[in-house]
């Protein structure tokens, strides 16, 4: 197993350069981030480049999504060129969403009234688009659940069994689900069933503990043992650490973790 943690949420008292080197004081050689555009990139490949350090995924899509027929052109537009950004700071993994998220944080609903079939057809026909591209680029893509019981209202994919029928009907091997342990667990699930009949179709883990969103080990979700079963199922991915440290301290809680995820 590899890991990474999302740079986004943690020591944000920094400028995000700067994020890099604290990041790296606490042992972390690699990183994700969300969305690029806000970012100074030659800086950015600059400081990667001084520091060892890596790129191991970022966001997409931020502007359109995959529910919609009406946002298909554009969407895989805007992965295409997100793609090709990602190459240039030598990641090689795209995450996607399948709905742009408003300023709430909220799932974009489509522009008409869909039903959940028409919904999931689209996910399927981006997702098959999405391969063909992810082969033009010889990248990766995860696409992830979330939860709509706190975080994201109105978004689609929420649940495990409907992610993975759709990958399963997308049926190409570099598009795979990013599974997000925390945004499962909030939906109720049980996540390690999931893991456990589903893992060959998992590119990627997210990783926060519920409730709060925090470092591991800081509430309900035993990540002792999603750990010991991702070792035993000889999981090979990068599990990525996106959460918000507990009582603001990043460094307690980047220690935190690595005592959990050896």
């Amino acid at each position: 197993m590899k890991y990474a943690y999302c740079l986004e949420m943690l020591y944000d008292e920094l400028s995000f350069i700067d994020r890099l080197a604290e990041a790296k004081k606490d042992g972390i050689e690699t990183i994700e981030f969300w969305d690029w555009r806000n970012k100074d990139l030659e800086l950015l490949k600059q400081q990667l480049k001084k520091l060892n350090m890596h790129v191991s995924n970022l966001s997409g899509n931020r502007n359109y999504g995959m529910i919609d027929p009406s946002e298909r052109k554009n969407f895989l537009k805007e992965v295409k060129e997100t793609g090709l950004i990602a190459k240039s700071l030598g990641c090689h993994t795209l995450m996607l969403l399948v709905q742009k998220l408003e300023s709430d944080n909220s799932g974009k609903l489509p522009a008409q009234k869909l039903t959940n079939q028409q919904m999931e057809d689209n996910i399927i026909e981006s997702g098959k688009a999405v391969g063909r591209l992810a082969d033009e680029l010889n990248m990766n893509i995860v696409i992830e659940p979330l939860n709509d019981v706190l975080d994201h209202p109105h978004y689609f994919l929420t649940s495990s069994s409907t992610a993975f029928k759709l990958i399963k009907a997308i049926n190409h091997p570099r598009v795979k689900i990013l599974y997000d342990i925390y945004h499962l667990a909030m939906q109720g699930e049980n996540v390690l069933e999931h893991i456990k009949n589903n893992l060959q179709h998992i590119g990627y883990f997210h990783v926060a503990d519920k409730p709060g969103r925090n470092e591991p080990g800081s509430g309900e979700i035993d990540y002792p043992a999603i750990w010991s079963l991702l070792k035993k199922m000889n999981y090979q991915g990068i599990i990525g650490f996106e959460y918000m440290p507990s009582n603001g301290d990043s460094k307690k809680a980047v220690r935190a973790t690595q005592k959990i995820f050896k």
